[in-house]
């Protein structure tokens, strides 16, 4: 009950801003939070959590890959990884000093941090600070080779299923749509269900995030094809919704796409808050980069994309800890992504 309180109040908890990055603590401060949150030391050790999602799912694997690092690897620092509602749920924990760190998505982390959505007003996350990148996913429109569309003006009309209901995909599905000007008769399967429905002319289409094994096994029996969103759109779609990253998937992974390509995408991320001490942040941060090849070993696609190169595909500031340890490995932070607190 205590996990559902912080959520309906985490909106009306606005911490104190911090004068600037000295002011985050050090290794002595006794706590993992400065605000108070659910970690803390105890016998010398101090313990934090992780937030991830349900059990078995990206994020979960995410969580309990840091959380080896940090218990086999990182002298005096105990995590343990909390079972939560993923991004949303996660952002507004964070935002409430529930939870010292939490995974969560690009675009959500931008909506929580400039109170845009479902996060506009009292549900707002001012205090939430990026931590070090994950993995990416990338999104694609999936549907038959003889379906005839050749691009997704053609899918005016038809049945698609655009994801779950509240899901990042039916989200997405809804904003290119918006975009591109043209509507569909939209159902919300999971997506194995909708991947069935494709093969046996349920729907013409749905959406879902690369990499996905759905269309992997689709393509054993179907010859199917991946739409994007239409070039003569991006730029539109860009300047409406900044809160997505465009990555590349890579040529060949699907038959359908021998070649790279681009799309709107997002970037799963570690997140924390503002007042979280410093060097928690910093000593974990160091951890991971320093134990990368444990991380594959736990989440091959976490290892493998987590390279600090990738710190850019953030959308709201870096907390200071991780700043210094980026500094620290020779990476220059664009200075958008330095926080108020560190100018």
């Amino acid at each position: 009950m205590k996990r559902v309180a912080a959520i309906l109040l985490s909106g009306l908890m606005v911490l104190s801003l911090l004068a600037g990055c000295g002011s985050t603590g050090g290794s002595g401060s006794g706590s993992a939070s400065g605000s108070g949150g659910g970690g803390g030391q105890t016998g010398g050790t101090v313990k934090f959590s992780i937030g991830a999602s349900s059990v078995g799912g990206g994020f979960y694997n995410g969580a309990s890959s840091i959380s080896t690092v940090v218990n086999s690897k990182l002298d005096g620092y105990e995590a343990t990884v909390e079972v939560t509602g993923a991004s949303a749920n996660n952002a507004l924990l964070t935002q409430a000093g529930e939870i010292e760190m939490g995974m969560c998505a690009t675009e959500v982390m931008y909506e929580a941090y400039n109170g845009l959505y479902d996060f506009e007003g009292q549900q707002a996350c001012p205090d939430i600070r990026a931590v070090m990148p994950g993995w990416g996913g990338i999104y694609m429109f999936i549907t038959l080779a003889n379906s005839g569309f050749e691009s997704l003006y053609d899918i005016e009309g038809v049945a698609w299923s655009g994801g779950p209901v509240g899901s990042s995909n039916q989200s997405l599905m809804n904003r290119v749509l918006d975009v591109c000007g043209i509507s569909v008769d939209m159902s919300n399967l999971p997506n194995s269900d909708a991947s069935r429905a494709l093969g046996d002319g349920t729907i013409k289409g749905f959406t879902l995030a690369h990499p996905a094994s759905a269309v992997s096994e689709l393509e054993a029996t179907n010859e199917v094809k991946i739409l994007t969103i239409p070039e003569d759109k991006v730029d539109a779609f860009k300047e409406k919704y900044p809160q997505y990253v465009w990555l590349d998937i890579p040529g060949g992974y699907y038959k359908a796409l021998p070649e790279d390509t681009t799309n709107v995408g997002l970037y799963n991320m570690v997140i924390s808050n503002q007042n979280v001490d410093e060097e928690l942040v910093y000593q974990v941060v160091k951890a991971c980069y320093e134990n990368q090849d444990l991380i594959k070993s736990i989440f091959a696609q976490f290892g493998d994309e987590m390279s600090l190169e990738n710190i850019n595909y953030s959308t709201i500031p870096y907390h200071a800890g991780a700043i210094r340890y980026f500094e620290e490995a020779g990476i220059e932070v664009p200075d958008d992504l330095i926080p108020p607190e560190c100018k």
